[in-house]
């Protein structure tokens, strides 16, 4: 890249950050290092926990080298300190008097998302969060769109018939499901099946994921030489896509997407409702003509047309996930956020969008999982209530410090989880007082608590349009936690706490 290329870019990384020193050019490379770190963060955010981490790594070294060159600590003191501290001293704790240390321990790494928070005050001006939130949801709107094409197209190869002689004949596989990866590789053909197949090293066991009534139904597949050879490895008939299936974007989880657009949803509504009550005046001619996209305000200039037709597309998508627990959460979030604001108006209207989407969604339950699901009566919400009850019933042995995070997956049956498929309670407050104590629990509400406060003081007091959308985000994350565990993907709670950040910075200081 020539110099006259490259000047731009760099000006670009510069103007975006708080970092005002101008003379050390090491700790100014660094900086510049850390800032397209969060360019490339807030890009991959709806998409890609490994892309997630490699560039919040990069964010964190441009940090740590920054400040190193110029011998300056440089870090920003908000609200949330003492509950961070306290959560993740307790959560360190338990980890070391975990019933299964070598498991827990390598846990706690998962307290670096809290760093997204941070990035965010101490090292970004206020005039990068038009850019940043605006290439945030470019990129969530694109797996959207692409998430709309996969639906009107179809999804993976629909089997027809299973041979007796199949390796997956013993398997819970039957005629009607749909096979749409293996090996973490889409598919909608047998002959990129085999393809797959015959590039696997033998006796290796890969996973095959299939659709049952629109239900993930995971498949193990043992790959020798005596399968790889043969015409048919899988030994099915297929025909055709289905279409019959729950949304996830660029990735393959369906919940952990539906949760995401929970937050641009409720993201968008906060916006549409700060407007609607007057908090985000028309600028003046004079006025816009000095605010430009990249030096002004920072209220996120979103047209209204286009906010209400954003906010649309990704409730849609919501809906498309077909996940119960999250659409309920997003329906009472929008009511709630509505009443917040002390218009009866705009709660009335939300109201009746609130009914629309939840019939959508009623609609979208029976057509895409089975019509059990709608009443809550499907093999799903027993299983959820089981690892709850077995959760329940851990708090009380173990109250101060918990069991340790992952430990019961080692103790599964042990401890009277349901079932062979081991995974968490699907509940957020549980999960977090049985791995890691009441007390560890009480701080985490006490984080959403100071979280929330701070957006609520920053909304009323500062006029800041985008804290009260993550407030409504943060309204939908809580209720949601109450039956998934959305505290244990990371790429949600980044999500969250880079719109926190973000929401702060586009607070209204002279």
């Amino acid at each position: 890249m020539t110099s006259k290329a490259a000047s731009p870019l760099l000006s670009f990384c510069d103007h975006l950050s708080s970092f005002s020193e101008t003379t050390n050019v090491p700790a100014i490379w660094a900086n510049r290092v850390l800032v397209i770190g969060v360019v490339l963060f807030a890009i991959s955010l709806p998409h890609s926990i490994a892309a997630i981490w490699i560039s919040l790594s990069l964010c964190l070294v441009g940090w740590m080298v920054r400040d190193l060159a110029a011998r300056k600590f440089y870090f920003v003191r908000t609200p949330l300190d003492w509950p961070l501290l306290g959560f993740a001293g307790l959560t360190i704790i338990s980890s070391l008097a975990s019933a299964e240390p070598a498991i827990s321990l390598p846990k706690t790494r998962s307290l670096f998302i809290f760093a997204v928070l941070y990035l965010c005050v101490t090292n970004l001006r206020a005039r990068a969060v038009n850019i940043l939130l605006g290439l945030l949801l470019a990129s969530g709107l694109a797996g959207v769109l692409f998430s709309f094409g996969e639906k009107i197209i179809g999804r993976g190869m629909i089997v027809t018939s299973i041979a007796h002689d199949s390796p997956l004949a013993t398997s819970q596989l039957q005629t009607g499901d749909v096979i749409w990866m293996i090996g973490r590789k889409r598919v909608s053909s047998l002959e990129e099946a085999n393809q797959i197949l015959r590039q696997q090293p033998t006796d290796k066991l890969i996973e095959i994921e299939a659709l049952h009534a629109g239900d993930p139904l995971p498949v193990e597949l043992r790959i020798t030489d005596a399968l790889k050879a043969q015409t048919n490895p899988l030994g099915i008939n297929v025909d055709g896509r289905s279409r019959r299936f729950r949304i996830s974007g660029f990735t393959r989880h369906f919940l952990t997407y539906a949760e995401q657009m929970q937050i641009f949803g409720l993201l968008l509504f906060g916006l549409l409702v700060a407007r609607g009550t007057g908090v985000t005046e028309p600028q003046s001619h004079e006025a816009t003509k000095q605010a430009s996209l990249l030096a002004g305000p920072p209220s996120l200039p979103l047209p209204f047309s286009l906010s209400l037709f954003l906010f649309a597309l990704f409730s849609l998508a919501l809906i498309l996930t077909a996940s119960r627990a999250v659409i309920a959460a997003f329906l009472l979030a929008l009511v709630l956020t509505s009443l917040l604001v002390a218009s009866r108006r705009i709660a009335l209207i939300t109201l009746a969008a609130a009914l629309t989407f939840g019939s959508i969604a009623g609609y979208v339950l029976i057509s895409t999982r089975t019509s059990s699901a709608i009443n809550f009566a499907d093999d799903s919400s027993s299983r959820r209530i089981g690892y709850m009850k077995a959760g329940l019933k851990l708090i009380p042995q173990h109250p101060l410090l918990g069991v340790g995070m992952d430990a019961h997956k080692k103790h599964w049956s042990e401890w009277g989880f349901p079932g062979d498929y081991i995974t968490h309670t699907h509940s957020t407050p549980i999960q977090l007082a049985m791995e890691r104590g009441l007390p560890a629990f009480g701080c985490f509400v006490w984080l959403l608590a100071a979280m929330g406060l701070w957006l609520w003081r920053s909304y009323k007091q500062q006029k800041n349009p985008l804290a009260l959308g993550a407030l409504a985000a943060l309204l939908g994350f809580a209720l949601s936690s109450l039956t998934n565990y959305n505290f244990g993907d990371s790429e949600v709670v980044m999500l969250l706490l880079f719109l926190v950040g973000l929401s702060v910075l586009a607070e209204a200081r002279p």
